[in-house]
Parts: C-alpha cells; sequence; structure tokens
C-alpha cells in the first residue's frame, strides 16, 4: 500500500492529508525519476506474478503522476481492472484509493469521492483499521474545501476513535491539528487551541519533528492574528529550521508564505514577494497544485499594496483559475474578493460585480466570518458606488455583524493567548524550580561522599596497591584469551572455533541446503599488470574489507579468497532457511557497492573492476582442513555450480541458478535468461536478479 505524509495547505495553517503505505516498492510521488519509469516499464514487459504486477503498476504511476496525471491515470486503472480480475483485495483496495486522490488533484471531487468510498468499504471489510482511518481523514479534508464542515468534522472523529483504538499516537495528533484547523478557521478559537495543544502534546513525546514543526506554525498564526509579529516571525523559523534540516521542501513552503504573511502585514511589500516567491517555487517543483493558487493569491496582495495593480490582477485570476480546477470554496471565497476589488478599485463593476457577490455567497456557506466581513465591505463599496442604496445598507449591517463577530473572536484569543504563555511560564518556573532542588540535594551528598572518602583512603591506600597489581595481571590474562578467541573467530565460524577448543576437534558436517556465492572481476589479469603490487593489494583490501562487512551484516559465512575471488554461503554452520534471500540481498549491495566504486575510479580515469557474481543452492558437506593453519571449508557439486554461475555471469549482474531462483522468486525481481552452457555441466536454466521486489 502507497504512503505519502503530504501536508496540504489551506491559506495559512497547515492540514495534515495522508494516502496509505505500499509495503513493496518504494515510491516519490514529489518528484519525476525518468531512470525508475524506465525501469518500473522494463519490470512491467516481463512475465511477472499477476499481484505483482498490480503492485508495479501502483508503482508507476507514482511516479507519473506529477508530470503525467493522465498516465497515472491509466495505470491505476489497469492495477483496479487486474486487481479485479484475480480478486485481489490489497491491490484493488490501494488502485481506488491513488485514482481517488489523482481524480482529486484534477478537480472531479464527484469521482474522488466515489473511489475513496469504494476504498473505504474495502479497508472495513478486511479489518485494516489503519488504511480506513486514512481514507476517513482523506474524504474528511475534502468535505472541509467543500464548506461542508459538518460531514469533516464527523469523519474526522470517526478517524479519531480509530486512531485511539490502535495507539496510532501519530495519526492521533494529525487528526487533532485538522480538527483545530476547522474550528480556528470558524472563529472558535477556544477549542482549536485545545487541539492544537494536544497535538503538540503528543508530537512531542513520540519526538516526531515534522509534527512539531506544524505546531509552531499553527502557534505562530495565534500570535499573528493578534498582531504579535515578532513571536509569530519566531515560531514561523523555528518551524522551517526543522523542515529545512529534515529536507521537508513540502513543509518548507508553507513555512516560507507564512513568513511573507508577517513581511505583508507590516507593511513590507518587497520582503513579503521575497518570501512568496521562495513558496511558489518550491510548490512549482513539487507540482503543488494548491500550494501554487494561495501563493499567487499572496503575490498578487504583496503587488497589490506595491500599487502595482495590473500584476496584482493576473496573479488574482489565475490564483482563481487554480481553486477552481481543485474545487477549493475556501480558495475561491478569498481569491474572488481580492479580484472583484482588485478590479472595482481600476472601474471595472461590471466585471467586479459578480465576483464578489460569490465570494459572499461562498463565504456564507462555509461560515468563515472573517470572509463574510471583507466580502461584505468590498460589495458595501460597490454598492454605493453605484448608489444602490439599500443594498449597500444591508452590506454595512452584515459588515458590522461579522466584524464584531470577528472581534470577540480576537478579544477570547487574547485572553486565551495570556493563559496560554502565563501556563507555559508556570511550567517552565515549575522546572527550573526542581532542577535547583536537585541540584542543592546533589552537591550535599557528593560533600558527604568526599568527607567519608577522605576518612578512608589512607587505610585503603596499601590494600588498592596490591590490588592494582593483581588487577593488571589478571587484565593481561583476559587480553591474551581475548586475542587468542579473536584470531580463532576470525579464521573459523564461532560455533565450529567453541567446537574445536573445547574437543580438540571439529567434525565435518552435511547440509542438506545452503546458498553458495563467488565473485570475481572481469579483466583481473590486465588491472593488475596496470598497477603496482602496493596500489594493486590496497584496491583488494578496500574491496574486500567492504563485502565482509556486508555479509558479516546478512549473517552469511565468508569461506575465502583466492587471488581476486570471493566467495561465502548462507545456511551453516548454523542452518538457517532463510539463506538464499540472505545471500541475494548481500550480492545486490555488493553490486551496488561496485557501482559506487567505479564510479569514483572513472572520475579519476582509473581502470574500472567489472564484478561477476554467480549464486546456486544446494547441499555441501563442510569443516575443517589440516592441522596447523585451520581452514574452514566445504565441497559438493554445489560448490562447482555456483563457481560456473559466477563465470558465466555478465559483468556488473548477478546470475543464479534455477534452484536459487525457485527460493527466492517471490521477494526478487529475476529475469530468465535461458539455458546457458556450463563448462562441464551441459545447459544449465539461469536468471538475473535485477532487484528486490521491495525497491
Amino acid at each position: 500500500m502507497y504512503h505519502r505524509p503530504m501536508n496540504a495547505f489551506y491559506a495559512y495553517r497547515k492540514w495534515y492529508f495522508v494516502l496509505f503505505t505500499l509495503s513493496v516498492i518504494s515510491l516519490n510521488v514529489f518528484a519525476q525519476d525518468q531512470n525508475k519509469i524506465d525501469s518500473i516499464q522494463k519490470v512491467l514487459q516481463h512475465p511477472i506474478a499477476d499481484t505483482m504486477r498490480v503492485q508495479t503498476l501502483l508503482a508507476l504511476a507514482g511516479e507519473l503522476y506529477n508530470d503525467h496525471p493522465d498516465q497515472a491515470i491509466q495505470q491505476c486503472e489497469k492495477a483496479r481492472q487486474l486487481s479485479t480480475t484475480i480478486n485481489y483485495t490489497d491491490g484493488l483496495s490501494n488502485a481506488l484509493g491513488w485514482l481517488a486522490f489523482l481524480y482529486e488533484q484534477q478537480g472531479d471531487i464527484k469521482k474522488a469521492l466515489d473511489y475513496y468510498q469504494q476504498s473505504l468499504t474495502l479497508f472495513e471489510k478486511s479489518g485494516s483499521k489503519r488504511d480506513a482511518a486514512t481514507v476517513l481523514n482523506n474524504m474528511a479534508a475534502i468535505y472541509k474545501d467543500q464548506g461542508q464542515i459538518e460531514q469533516a468534522i464527523a469523519l474526522n472523529e470517526k478517524s479519531l476513535a480509530i486512531k485511539i483504538e490502535i495507539h496510532d499516537s501519530d495519526g492521533i495528533a494529525t487528526t487533532y491539528n485538522n480538527m483545530g484547523l476547522i474550528y480556528s478557521n470558524q472563529g472558535q478559537i477556544p477549542e482549536a487551541l485545545e487541539y492544537y495543544m494536544k497535538a503538540l502534546s503528543i508530537e512531542e513525546k513520540i519526538n516526531n519533528s515534522e509534527g512539531i514543526a506544524t505546531a509552531f506554525q499553527n502557534i505562530g498564526f495565534i500570535y499573528k492574528d493578534q498582531n504579535q509579529y515578532n513571536e509569530a516571525m519566531s515560531f514561523f523559523r523555528r518551524a522551517l529550521e526543522i523542515e529545512i534540516k529534515t529536507n521537508d521542501k513540502y513543509s518548507s513552503a508553507y513555512s516560507y508564505n507564512a513568513l511573507g504573511g508577517v513581511q505583508e502585514e507590516l507593511n513590507r511589500p518587497d520582503s513579503a514577494l521575497y518570501f512568496y516567491n521562495k513558496a511558489l517555487e518550491l510548490r512549482i517543483a513539487l507540482g503543488d497544485k494548491q500550494g501554487i493558487a494561495y501563493s499567487q493569491k499572496n503575490i498578487g496582495m504583496a503587488y497589490e499594496k506595491a500599487g502595482n495593480i495590473s500584476l496584482a490582477k493576473n496573479y488574482y485570476r489565475e490564483s482563481l483559475a487554480g481553486f477552481e480546477s481543485l474545487g477549493d470554496k475556501w480558495g475561491i471565497a478569498i481569491s474572488t474578493n481580492l479580484y472583484g476589488a482588485a478590479l472595482f478599485s481600476t472601474g471595472d463593476v461590471a466585471e467586479a460585480l459578480p465576483l464578489l457577490e460569490r465570494s459572499l455567497a461562498t463565504a456564507k456557506e462555509l461560515g468563515y466570518p472573517a470572509d463574510i466581513r471583507n466580502a461584505a465591505d468590498n460589495l458595501g463599496k460597490l454598492y454605493r458606488s453605484k448608489q444602490s442604496w439599500k443594498q449597500a445598507l444591508e452590506m454595512t449591517d452584515l459588515y458590522i455583524q461579522m466584524r464584531d463577530s470577528v472581534q470577540n473572536d480576537k478579544n477570547r484569543k487574547i485572553s486565551l493567548q495570556t493563559k496560554f504563555r502565563y501556563e507555559y511560564e508556570k511550567k517552565e518556573a515549575k522546572l527550573r524550580s526542581e532542577q535547583e532542588k536537585k541540584d542543592a540535594i546533589a552537591a550535599a551528598e557528593l560533600k558527604r561522599q568526599k568527607q567519608v572518602r577522605n576518612g578512608f583512603i589512607a587505610g585503603f591506600a596499601i590494600v588498592l596497591f596490591f590490588g592494582v597489581i593483581v588487577l593488571m595481571q589478571r587484565n593481561r590474562i583476559q587480553k591474551g584469551k581475548k586475542r587468542s578467541d579473536e584470531l580463532l573467530h576470525n579464521i573459523l565460524p564461532e560455533e565450529v572455533a567453541e567446537e574445536l577448543k573445547m574437543n580438540g576437534n571439529a567434525n565435518a558436517r552435511q547440509f542438506d541446503q545452503v546458498t553458495v556465492m563467488f565473485t570475481d572481476f572481469k579483466s583481473f589479469t590486465q588491472i593488475s599488470e596496470k598497477l603496482s603490487p602496493a596500489e594493486l593489494v590496497k584496491d583488494i583490501d578496500t574491496l574486500f574489507r567492504a563485502f565482509d562487512a556486508i555479509i558479516d551484516k546478512y549473517k552469511i559465512e565468508k569461506i575465502k579468497t583466492i587471488g581476486d575471488s570471493y566467495m561465502a554461503a548462507g545456511g551453516l554452520p548454523v542452518v538457517d532457511n532463510s539463506h538464499a534471500s540472505l545471500v541475494v540481498s548481500a550480492a545486490l549491495e555488493i553490486r551496488n557497492y561496485m557501482n559506487r566504486f567505479n564510479d569514483e575510479r572513472k572520475k579519476l580515469n582509473q581502470d574500472l573492476f567489472e564484478i561477476r557474481i554467480g549464486i546456486h543452492s544446494g547441499p555441501v558437506v563442510a569443516g575443517i582442513v589440516g592441522v596447523k593453519k585451520f581452514a574452514y571449508d566445504i565441497w559438493g557439486d554445489t560448490v562447482n555450480i555456483a563457481s560456473r554461475m559466477e563465470s558465466s555471469a555478465e559483468t556488473g549482474q548477478i546470475n543464479i541458478s534455477q534452484n536459487t531462483y525457485e527460493l527466492v522468486k517471490n521477494q526478487f525481481v529475476c529475469i530468465h535468461r535461458g539455458k546457458i552452457k556450463a563448462k562441464n555441466k551441459g545447459e544449465i536454466d539461469m536468471y538475473s536478479v535485477t532487484g528486490s521486489n521491495k525497491e
């Protein structure tokens, strides 16, 4: 399932908007990567399991949606149809969720809600509570934009109940934050602040940087609404610092936008434009259509304050078009008011009137007092210019009513803010007082301990002297034993070494199923002729040290190295049924390391070490060879076939046998190379591993 911790921002405050988690293929939905697209399309060209095809189609949609949303929808439709055909419920629910999101981005709200509802039904039937809560959260965001506030609150409360049931702390904080935004927009500041503080408390407990940054932003807007601009700037900058540190470009855009808003309030249009344009640049790069519309609206306001009405009108018009395409009613209410007022100021009364009337109607539908006030104020001025006195008087009455409502809310916010600051400072003072008490107790205890120590130090001096001598001798013995054990474990597997120490010998063992890996470098002889012995040894040591670290990570046993050849095996000396997947995972990591290693050598115009990797699974015999210089080794036809897999591999590729393929085919992307002739083995089915299904 797919995941997008994506923050959609409505005017000034951040709203969390989340998609599901795709566990098989990692998606980056904000930036198209053509190489990734090509790789995914190549996977689709090969025969793969139907369930994997569904997941791959969704991965491709995730890569395409930013620049080619229509193609992304096509891939999701294919995934939906295939999931329906094979009765793949998990794939179907996620395909529906993606379609809902994509249609919402294109402004087709009816389809988006329909697909979300279908996805929700499937998640509820399957008992996937976390994903059901996510769908409810996303549907609430749509209803909020549509002005259907009661539905938005109801869905958020239902989502919240699920998240509390499954102990999803981050999800609970997200829903608290969203509830706060709804109440804040409606002027219900006490309720909004309560939800903000609940969200902040949880985010601090779980140390969620993104959530803490969001809380800083929302608190910053409370200060901004009270004209306490220095405090607002401080919170916005604290949020931005976190977002830049975590490379959260999406949220950074909103912090830049918030900083621009403060500068605009301070009548600094040039500074406001700087921050607004920083936000717009990020949003364009990310394909954030809603954010782009708000940035265009804000830039228009800054230009209008700077006296450039012509440019302001252009930005208002583009902003309105963006909001209309998304069905964002709040954005429509704001932009129609601004655009209409700008047209009225330049004498375009006929064009301004329907825009301002639309702004008022939309603001009333949403129930937002500040937006009703603004629209009524501008309409009143327009009606007076037309000498439509009755309508002008109605607008004046409405303006005063809404102005008083907003002012009352502001007064409530001031008292709440004062209480918030008092409680915060009281908490800090209490913590400082408690710490001072602890420091005083600690100092007194330290003084007492010093007195006791000084009383006994003389008596213990001689005992301590002899104790140190004994301890040093024991430590030398222990260090010598530890060093010998380390050397033995470096030569032999730990289990075999322990058996050898206890019994004086270690018996050979038969293993029915292990996975053996060989690597070597193409044209190594030619490379060695061009390098000095010191350079050659240095390069091989660097590579094999890296290989050692990788196989140690995957709990694989290194068998030996011969020249440029490296041999390792999984599933011994301790039997492990996941031996094949561990060895293939290690091989992929070795291949990726070699790609990076060779990239650096290319920059220096040095010869490349082109690796070949071969893997085969089967039975072996393992044991110790020799009596003086012990060596742990393995024997059997499995070893020979693994060696043939390596020699038959293409450079830079991982070549596996049919046996290994059968063990890992559901975990890795494997391409059948056909039957290939191997020395002394005839024709063998071989497969090339291109990557993990989780990539």
